[in-house]
């Protein structure tokens, strides 16, 4: 007879659980917890031990649950979203109202942080806190209450789209002043960044979207810089051409730092969202600051 372990898994697992199956992917799950695949793959193996059966298969279509999984699924969302609600709630219950937010290095140094002297100005009596991480963090049980996101398809659950993005290329002015005619784009290298997977800022897909044919160019060749902020400033002094979201170049553009160098431009399939428990949007310091990033992110008159 086998005997099955006692008390409970560990926790880790059961996000590597819910991660997988949402995103149907064990790399994508590795990326959105910020570990490697390798201990996706071994947390799910430790609960599939801990449980004594499978919970995912492999197919043509990539990672689907099998019935048993299907079936523990709700059940660990709804867990785990229940103890997020109680460890906030003790948390919320001693000292002064905190706000803690987590969003990607992009978001954080070239839109919210330029802004957000003026929500702790308005609400003083509020300790906010920013955890920059391109892991989409767990709101309440990762020490987090407000999460902004970048997301495409359907909005998540208790998320508001804040963006409506489109992809364009950027330089600055003077280089701008001397471009052709035709065949801009050869005339400057294209500038890169490490990070540019995570906001899928990649220079081959976009000229594919609009083309049809990216055979043409050196999409690779040019200089690559460690952070966007990084390749921003090498734009600005003239490096080159950098590809944006519009929300995050929304300043240089208005102070012309930055020009649009070229009148190609796509919607992006991705968008950033605010993202908060909506059993906690009535407290005060996360219905503020909802209601002061909802106007914040609208678009100018």
């Amino acid at each position: 007879m086998q005997t099955l372990p006692s008390g409970l898994p560990p926790l880790q697992t059961l996000r590597a659980f819910t991660a997988v199956a949402r995103l149907k992917s064990f790399t994508m799950a590795a990326d959105d917890l910020a570990v490697t695949q390798t201990a996706v793959s071994h947390q799910i193996a430790q609960l599939e031990d801990w449980i004594g059966g499978r919970l995912f298969v492999r197919d043509r279509r990539g990672v689907e649950l099998t019935p048993l999984g299907q079936g523990l699924l709700p059940d660990v969302v709804g867990a785990l979203e229940n103890l997020e609600q109680a460890l906030g709630r003790a948390r919320r219950s001693l000292g002064s109202p905190k706000l803690r937010i987590s969003t990607s290095p992009e978001f954080a140094t070239q839109w919210l942080t330029p802004r957000l002297t003026g929500f702790c100005d308005a609400h003083p009596e509020v300790d906010v806190s920013v955890t920059v991480q391109y892991r989409r963090a767990l709101v309440v049980n990762d020490d987090i209450d407000v999460a902004i996101w970048l997301s495409g398809g359907m909005l998540e659950r208790g998320a508001e789209r804040l963006t409506a993005d489109e992809e364009f290329a950027v330089c600055a002015p003077e280089l701008a002043r001397e471009l052709p005619r035709r065949e801009g784009m050869r005339t400057a290298p294209l500038l890169r960044y490490e990070g540019a997977r995570y906001t899928v800022l990649d220079w081959r897909r976009w000229h594919g979207q609009i083309y049809g044919d990216s055979d043409k160019h050196d999409f690779d060749g040019g200089p690559s810089y460690r952070t966007f902020p990084e390749m921003l400033d090498a734009c600005r002094s003239g490096a080159g051409f950098a590809l944006v979201r519009s929300s995050l170049v929304t300043d240089d553009l208005a102070a012309g730092r930055l020009v649009r160098c070229f009148t190609e431009s796509v919607v992006s399939d991705l968008q950033y969202q605010l993202v908060i428990m909506p059993s906690r949007r009535e407290e005060a310091q996360i219905r503020a600051f909802r209601h002061w990033i909802l106007e914040q992110a609208k678009p100018a008159a």
